[in-house]
């Protein structure tokens, strides 16, 4: 296993890639690192707890649904100023954050209409 390794070509490979966190399934991150240049929106500390907890419990949570729905391909949560995607992989869960330009086009066009849609409806 070659952590570092997995990181540098992600950040190689994909090069709107901000983060890449790594989790165990003792909840203890064994990875955390903010590409070179790039500005964390939060705090060492806050970045550590959350990597921590969250993306295992998120991913947990949704693998529950695995024997209806099938295998879990990742999890995606889009923040005003991040996307996260998470991913169980080989043990692990694998965190990503991208800056939240980043272009889902089926869900950022549904979610425009449904804002648009709320907006209209629901206030």
């Amino acid at each position: 296993m070659d952590i570092n390794k997995f990181a540098e070509e992600a950040f190689r490979k994909e090069p709107q890639l901000r983060y890449v966190g790594v989790v165990d399934a003792a909840f203890s991150v064994i990875f955390s690192k903010m590409r070179e240049g790039v500005t964390s929106l939060t705090s060492d500390e806050q970045e550590r707890n959350f990597t921590q907890i969250m993306p295992s419990i998120i991913v947990d949570a949704v693998e529950k649904l695995q024997p209806l729905l099938g295998k879990l391909d990742n999890v995606t949560v889009r923040f005003e100023n991040v996307l996260l995607v998470f991913f169980r992989m080989h043990g692990y869960v694998v965190v990503f954050s991208f800056n939240p330009e980043v272009s889902t086009p089926f869900i950022s066009s549904l979610s425009k209409t449904m804002k648009m849609l709320g907006a209209t409806y629901l206030t």
